[in-house]
């Protein structure tokens, strides 16, 4: 089949869909499907978030442990494998027709060597990602409960087997989908549609399911065993169980590659590939989780200082608003003498009476803003020893 599909030119292969459309429906070689802008998006964002809780984590430990570990390094390869992975994905959606429909992308496409290349390095390196972003977590949970004996080797003995498990499925599908010396990767398709990770699609789903939930419940157990108060307990409490996030990725993709349409693959393993993307995100954020914590003890004040300074503002504010008030009071009750010293009953006396009189009403205003202005000194004198009580 390859010698043939060799001796037509490409322009022709370039008009031929991958795959024949359903009745009634007409091959779209142009623009991409509304489902690869989703995933892209989606994707993306994960990806941003991971970056965020990334550089607040190299912060903490520059600036304020100016300490690393061994998590820190298996971190790193962490997110360098999982950008790779996201850029491979974006390279598929925009190059190779990912997201689109099988009959809508060209089979010159479809047969070409970057397609086929693409697919092969995605599909071990997103294994590689799961190996090192989980040989992270029981890094970081090492760090923490290494002194609880039982959940010691429940994290040595689950590191192990984790990491070999991966490391095996890595390496099976590196040397049964490479192609032979002397074999393009074209004939290598063709002589086996069925490549070895076709068939580890759902063994490694379920394998990935199985292990979140453990790496999920491992930490739970942990914190349940340290003396802290409700409160701590509660917060480290909720850190870990966003693993549920995993899980329920991992759950999806069991979903989907139970029904995976190779007829049209283009179209449905975008799903598979987002969720492990976000998957991988999750992973490497809940590594950041405790050096974010430690970051924001040291750059945000005490919650005492918090509330006190929350108290001064609203006191402040409180003051410029009575004050406020009682000017707009004295200004109206000024109109109201005036009006009466032109209409009432002095209007008969002279100018000298009248001047007499109308000058006792600017004294009396004169007095209220007086003592307004007092009262505004008296807050501003407070709000400055407290901000003095602070800083010590």
């Amino acid at each position: 089949m390859s010698g043939n599909l060799d001796q037509l030119s490409h322009s022709v292969l370039a008009s031929l869909p991958a795959a024949s459309p359903p009745p009634g429906v007409l091959p779209d070689f142009n623009g991409h499907g509304p489902l690869a802008y989703t995933i892209t998006v989606v994707a993306s964002v994960f990806i941003g978030l991971m970056f965020v809780f990334l550089g607040i984590r190299t912060y903490a430990k520059v600036k304020i442990h100016r300490a690393w570990s061994w998590d820190d390094v298996t971190c790193a390869i962490g997110v360098i494998s999982t950008v790779a992975y996201w850029i491979v994905a974006l390279l598929q959606v925009e190059n190779e027709g990912f997201g689109r429909h099988l009959w809508n992308v060209p089979l010159s496409v479809f047969i070409s060597e970057d397609f086929l290349k693409l697919a092969y390095i995605s599909s071990w390196l997103s294994n590689l990602s799961y190996n090192v972003v989980k040989l992270t977590l029981f890094i970081l949970y090492w760090n923490i409960f290494h002194l609880f004996r039982w959940l010691k080797y429940g994290i040595v003995g689950g590191a192990i087997v984790v990491t070999g498990v991966h490391t095996a499925f890595v390496l099976y599908i590196i040397i049964e989908d490479s192609p032979r010396p002397g074999q393009s990767w074209l004939d290598k398709s063709i002589a086996d549609p069925n490549s070895g990770a076709i068939r580890l699609a759902i063994p490694l789903s379920a394998w990935a399911l199985v292990t979140d939930v453990y790496i999920l419940l491992l930490p739970i157990m942990g914190v349940l065993r340290l003396q802290l108060s409700s409160g701590r307990r509660l917060g480290l409490l909720m850190v870990f169980m966003t693993g549920i996030g995993a899980c329920v990725c991992s759950s999806l993709s069991i979903y989907y590659r139970t029904f995976l349409d190779y007829d049209d693959v283009t179209y449905t393993v975008i799903k598979i590939q987002a969720l492990a993307i976000v998957e991988l995100c999750v992973g490497i954020i809940i590594t950041c989780v405790p050096t974010t914590s430690v970051f924001l003890r040291n750059v945000l004040p005490p919650k005492k200082t918090l509330r006190l300074r929350s108290i001064t503002i609203y006191e402040k504010l409180m003051s410029r608003l009575h004050l406020s008030q009682r000017n707009s009071s004295a200004g109206s009750e000024s109109k109201k003498s005036k009006a009466m010293d032109v209409h009432g009953p002095y209007k008969h006396m002279g100018d000298g009476e009248s001047a007499v009189k109308l000058g006792t009403f600017p004294a009396h205003h004169m007095e209220t803003r007086i003592t307004a202005q007092d009262s505004v000194d008296q807050m501003e004198r407070g709000i400055h020893v407290r901000t003095e009580l602070d800083q010590v």
